[in-house]
């Protein structure tokens, strides 16, 4: 629900830090720039490990236990699973620091040594073309000032994109599986939850058209039109089918088991389609943009 940004424009770099309901802004001159501190956080540790190894454990209860809303609880570990798994993939964290004489401020914009490494040259190319490049010793500017750098507007994919997109293949996958084992009332839980996990995302990625594009954000939109209707449908089926569950109920002899789901096989496979052809065209736009990031 947060997110910060870095920019650049002559000869100041601009930092964003919004909370959705409100935003800061920093303006520093290249030229007031002290330096720029790095450090690196090791990407395991125990709590990590621990929770990880739970989560999993969890996750293969929901999974392969037998149907019963008992298996409900399972829901909130498997989603900690998957997030754990994104979380370990983006690889170490590290924390990047801006001093000038007057100011200490942490960029939240860089969070990963993968991200630090793609823009510290780039920041230190912009000051030492403002201020000239320094001697070993630190004190001595051996080189006069060169023109400023030009750095392209960018038209990149943030990583909300690239979870969005690998969610809904992920959520593709699963329905699959569920189909083919002949669980698919077990994953009623994962889709109501994905489906408005994806509602969420696609919304918050639309707000950030001006650095996605109007392509990334057309097809945002239409994942965000595709969950709701899906959500709808879904949620429609389902009481309709426990309506119809508690009638039989109350005319006698009916069991739990006895539940029979409405659309549940044609819910399942438009599910899947729609998640398959989705997240594929978002991930081909994702790696066809890559070359312009900036």
């Amino acid at each position: 629900m947060r997110y910060a940004e870095l920019w650049h424009e002559g000869d100041a770099l601009l930092y964003v830090n919004s909370s959705r309901f409100s935003d800061r802004y920093a303006r520093f001159r290249l030229r007031d720039i002290q330096a720029f501190v790095l450090t690196e956080y090791p990407l395991w540790n125990m709590w990590r490990a621990c929770w990880l190894g739970i989560s999993a454990f969890l996750t293969l209860v929901l999974v392969l236990a037998p149907p019963g809303a008992w298996k409900l609880w399972a829901l909130l570990p498997g989603i900690i699973f998957v997030w754990a798994i994104a979380y370990l993939a983006r690889g170490p964290r590290c924390r990047l620091v801006l001093h000038t004489a007057v100011s200490t401020i942490t960029l939240e914009a860089v969070k990963t040594m993968a991200q630090a490494r793609a823009v510290l040259p780039e920041l230190r190319q912009l000051t030492e073309g403002s201020q000239g490049r320094l001697a070993p010793d630190g004190l001595t500017v051996v080189d006069m000032p060169a023109p400023p750098l030009v750095v392209a507007a960018p038209q990149n994919a943030p990583l909300l994109l690239q979870v969005l997109f690998g969610m809904m293949l992920l959520h593709a996958l699963l329905l699959a599986g569920f189909y083919f084992a002949n669980k698919m009332d077990t994953g009623l839980g994962f889709d109501s939850m994905l489906l408005f996990a994806e509602a969420v995302m696609a919304v918050m990625a639309a707000l950030r058209w001006r650095t996605t594009g109007l392509l990334m954000t057309t097809v945002s939109l239409v994942v965000l039109v595709l969950a709701l209707v899906d959500g709808g449908v879904l949620a429609y089926s389902v009481v309709k089918s426990l309506g119809g569950f508690v009638e039989a109920v109350n005319r006698g002899g009916a069991r739990p088991e006895d539940l029979e789901w409405l659309w549940m096989k044609e819910q399942t496979v438009g599910r899947a389609a729609w998640h398959a052809v989705a997240g594929l065209a978002g991930w081909i736009l994702l790696l066809a943009t890559r070359g312009s990031k900036a």
